[in-house]
C-alpha cells in the first residue's frame, strides 16, 4: 500500500506574524498566488539569519522545486538547521527524506529518530508514521501494540490516514481479536475527515455486528467528534 504524506510546510496558523513580520507572511501570500521566486526571495534572507520556520520553508521550496531547480541535498541541509532548533515540522520532513532516500542514502532507523522528536511535540504527522513504521516493522521491529498506540494518538488529532489505519488494524484483528465496532467508528471518522477509501473496512466490519451496531457506531463517531475526540473507542 502506497501511503502519501503531504510535506510540511510552516504556515501563519503555526507562527505568530508578530514574531516573524511581514517577510515571512509575504512569502505565504506569494506561495499560495503561485509566485514561486518570489515566496523564495522572501524566506532565503530569514532562513539565512537562523529563523527555523524561513529555513523549513526554504527547504520545502528546494524539495518541490518552487523557485529553484529541485534539489534534495539542499532541501536537507536547510530542514536540519530548522530541525536542530527543535522546529517539529522540520523534524519531520528530514525524516521523510530519509525515510524515502530522497537526497541521502534511505534509512528507516534515521527517519524514526527524527519522527520521534517530531511526535514528542505532538505532530499528528509523525505520529502516523511512527505507526506505519512499527506495522510494517521498518526501522524497528514488528509490533502492532506500538503502532496501535501510534496511530491512536495521530487519530485523535483527525488525521484521517491514522484513522483509517487504525480502522484497518482493529477489523484485521493484528496484534489480537477482530474489534469489528471499534473499526467501524474509526473507518467513519476516517471518511468524515476526507478519506475516501473506507468502504471496504466498514463492509467487512458490518458482516461482523447486528444492526443496532452499526448504527450505535454512527453515535459513537458523533460523540468522539462532539467531545474533540476525548470520548472516542480506544
Amino acid at each position: 500500500m502506497n501511503y502519501f504524506l503531504r510535506l510540511m510546510i510552516v504556515c501563519s496558523c503555526m507562527a505568530s506574524p508578530l514574531t516573524l513580520g511581514e517577510p515571512f507572511e509575504a512569502g505565504l501570500s506569494a506561495l499560495e498566488r503561485g509566485h514561486y521566486a518570489t515566496a523564495m526571495r522572501a524566506w532565503l534572507k530569514l532562513a539565512r539569519s537562523g529563523v527555523a520556520e524561513a529555513q523549513n520553508n526554504v527547504g520545502h521550496m528546494y524539495e518541490e522545486g518552487y523557485g529553484v531547480s529541485q534539489n534534495y541535498a539542499q532541501a536537507m541541509i536547510w530542514y536540519k538547521q530548522a530541525a536542530e532548533q527543535g522546529l517539529p515540522e522540520a523534524q519531520h520532513n528530514v525524516g521523510m527524506l530519509y525515510y524515502h532516500g530522497y537526497g541521502t542514502a534511505q534509512n528507516y532507523r534515521v527517519a524514526i529518530s527524527w519522527f520521534k522528536r517530531a511526535a514528542q511535540s505532538d505532530l499528528a504527522d509523525s505520529q502516523y508514521m511512527l505507526g506505519l513504521a512499527y506495522h510494517q516493522g521498518k526501522g524497528v521491529g514488528l509490533d502492532y501494540e506500538f503502532a496501535k498506540y501510534w496511530f491512536l494518538k495521530s487519530a485523535k488529532q483527525a488525521y484521517a490516514n491514522a484513522q483509517f489505519m487504525l480502522a484497518f488494524m482493529l477489523q484485521a484483528g493484528d496484534g489480537g481479536d477482530s474489534e469489528p465496532f471499534k473499526a467501524l467508528v474509526w473507518a467513519e471518522l476516517a471518511r468524515r475527515n476526507g478519506k475516501m477509501d473506507t468502504a471496504d473496512i466498514s463492509g467487512l466490519s458490518k458482516l461482523l455486528v447486528d444492526d443496532e451496531d452499526v448504527a450505535n457506531a454512527l453515535v459513537s463517531a458523533d460523540r468522539c467528534l462532539e467531545t474533540n475526540y476525548e470520548q472516542c473507542p480506544q
